[in-house]
């Protein structure tokens, strides 16, 4: 893993993109049923956006996180239709849980789920957004944060999933790390 550190990220990104997975549809080291999708960035299919909000400067665990920060305000985005995570029929509850940091008072990013009407169309059918200062109030430490998510009736396996952090007028780097999501039982 070493190499990686001399990487460009954007080869790093690749790399990931070519060796590994991202949704419980695509690998076997699903924790359980329940997972969807399990990324620590190493490994990010259906991830994209800047590459540079992917970092190696910090991660909670293995060696690359994303960021979002004053000079990139939208990070990686995974985006998959419904259908790619094997939800099958209701209920559609949901959570979203990741390890998140924030460097200062200015880490003031959201931990953003939205669903839009297909690949093709972004009008949106679903919109939840976790403020990271509000869920992590100290600075220098990651925490895990969890974002319970209840799709609405009307989504439909080609609505498009996206996942990504946005820096939302802050004046510092927010980073996140080991982004899960997982179907939860009533």
């Amino acid at each position: 893993m070493r190499f990686l550190r001399s990487l460009p990220l954007g080869a790093v990104a690749l790399l990931g993109l070519a060796t590994a997975c991202g949704s419980k549809a695509d690998t076997a080291a699903a924790a359980d049923a329940a997972t969807l999708l399990t990324t620590g960035f190493e490994q990010n299919i259906g991830w994209g956006g800047p590459q540079p909000s992917l970092t190696t400067a910090k991660a909670h665990t293995g060696q690359v996180a994303m960021l979002a920060s004053p000079e990139v305000p939208f990070s990686y985005t995974y985006a998959r239709p419904l259908d790619a995570l094997g939800l099958g029929a209701a209920p559609r509850q949901l959570e979203l849980s990741a390890w998140a940091l924030r460097t200062a008072a200015g880490s003031t990013a959201r931990l953003v789920v939205q669903l839009d009407t297909s690949p093709t169309d972004e009008k949106q059918v679903f919109y939840a957004a976790l403020p990271l200062a509000e869920a992590v109030p100290t600075f220098g430490e990651w925490r895990q944060v969890r974002l319970p998510l209840a799709l609405p009736a009307g989504a439909v396996g080609s609505n498009q999933l996206k996942i990504y952090l946005w820096n939302d007028k802050g004046t510092s780097p927010t980073y996140l790390d080991d982004v899960v999501l997982r179907r939860v039982a009533k």
